[in-house]
């Protein structure tokens, strides 16, 4: 099961290389609308940092702490972006990565929430089938609750 820190990290990878394959492919003469190779490229280094950044997030087995480290991260990316302002494809890089870290955040915590709910509504002691049942569909990543479809406006779509 992805967690939501691995699922950030993997999607902005996975951008970062798509945005370095498209400025490999502007250089080799490659037509296609959008930023140039040079900008695709800092586009991708953008991406690589805010991958590094929620990597760097730690990991102490506790939900709640791992997503709230994620929110953590949205002012020190909008911070980022303004500081893109004159350069508005890796500005959307940065805000892109915001909104879709508050998009996760938002998920991973109806599931927290609904977890605690249900565990605190299981007949006492019987919190082990209470938790059973509560998993079958909570988390985000692994019941397609969120995924690319519900977040198709990345940096690419900027």
């Amino acid at each position: 099961m992805e967690t939501a820190r691995e699922y950030l990290v993997n999607r902005f990878r996975t951008d970062a290389t798509a945005l370095r394959e498209r400025a490999d492919g502007l250089v080799r003469g490659a037509k296609v609308a959008g930023p140039d190779a040079a900008m695709s490229r800092r586009m991708a280094e953008a991406c690589d940092e805010v991958a590094s950044m929620v990597q760097a997030l730690i990991s102490n087995g506790d939900a709640q702490a791992a997503v709230d480290a994620l929110l953590a991260l949205v002012p020190l990316l909008e911070q980022r972006a303004q500081q893109f302002a004159a350069t508005p494809a890796v500005r959307s890089v940065y805000q892109g990565a915001a909104t879709r870290i508050r998009e996760v955040h938002e998920a991973e915590q109806r599931s927290l929430d609904a977890l605690t709910a249900t565990l605190d509504a299981a007949p006492h002691g019987d919190t082990d089938g209470a938790l059973d049942g509560a998993l079958d569909g909570v988390d985000a990543f692994a019941d397609d609750e969120l995924d690319d479809d519900d977040l198709d406006h990345d940096s690419r779509d900027r």
